[in-house]
């Protein structure tokens, strides 16, 4: 069984960006042998990392911060990380980038880089905007933040509104 995580960083949890990841997540769990859990960021508390270099100092690589993405590896979005196969980010577009959810979630990926745990690990990405199409921008950060984490990109989908039923 193949386990994809799909991460949905926004504020407004029956927004746009939602409505687009329903019907990816309609798709991708229809095909036999995929299972999809998708988690709303405002659902578990995370806080920034602390740049404590803890993550690097330890052998096993865990957070020790106190949080949803910590616990020395107990935390429970800790956990749905660690059991992904895939993972999906979701992100709206505010002030021109991917959301702020998003960003924190992907910056406390960070442990992740010195485990190698997520290396290779295939990534895709939504970008959904209002404005002045944005969302290419937001979808080009959202990759690069998968290269950095050592994932494989494997595509994305930057998202219009006003396109929102094509």
């Amino acid at each position: 069984m193949a386990r994809v995580l799909c991460i949905m960083g926004s504020a407004r949890k029956d927004g746009y960006t939602r409505q687009v990841l329903d019907r990816m997540l309609e798709a991708a769990g229809s095909i036999p042998g995929v299972q999809v859990e998708a988690v709303h960021l405002l659902d578990y508390h995370i806080g920034p990392c602390h740049s404590c270099y803890e993550c690097i100092r330890r052998p096993d690589h865990r957070c020790i911060l106190k949080d949803d993405m910590g616990q020395q590896g107990a935390g429970p979005l800790w956990k749905k990380v660690e059991m992904a196969q895939a993972m999906v980010w979701a992100s709206p577009v505010h002030g021109w980038a991917a959301d702020a959810l998003i960003h924190l979630f992907i910056e406390r990926l960070y442990p992740f880089l010195w485990s190698g745990e997520l290396k290779g690990m295939p990534v895709a990405t939504l970008a959904v905007a209002s404005n002045q199409g944005f969302q290419l921008v937001a979808h080009q950060m959202l990759c690069q933040w998968a290269f950095t984490n050592g994932m494989r990109y494997i595509g994305g989908l930057p998202v219009h509104t006003a396109y929102l039923d094509e």
